[in-house]
């Protein structure tokens, strides 16, 4: 598992139309990053109706099991909340509050 995905490691590519940039991701569940990947991105997401839509798209692109998906979100998502409560962040924890009242 990587634990460090997000949209600045997913780049528009000449092979494919999107490339990561770190594969270790590759050694772990696909869906371990996924909650990464939506807290970084949650201003870009300003209703849960786009969350969900942008959760869906992960989902049916990787060809992933939604409920495992779901699970990791809401286990990232409360982890990374309670870590950044405790190191004095002030941004993450309420964009990962948000995951976990629209994924909870």
């Amino acid at each position: 598992m990587d634990g460090d995905l997000h949209h600045g490691q997913v780049l528009a590519g000449s092979r494919a139309p999107w490339l990561v940039v770190d594969p270790v991701l590759l050694r772990g569940d696909p869906e371990f990053d996924l909650g990464r990947v939506l807290w970084t991105r949650a201003d870009e997401l300003p209703t849960e109706r786009d969350v969900l839509a942008a959760f869906d798209r992960f989902v049916r692109t990787a060809e992933v099991p939604a409920e495992r998906a779901r699970a990791w979100v809401v286990l990232r998502a409360t982890s990374y909340l309670l870590w950044g409560l405790e190191h004095g962040l002030t941004e993450d924890p309420v964009r990962c509050r948000r995951l976990l009242e629209v994924f909870g």
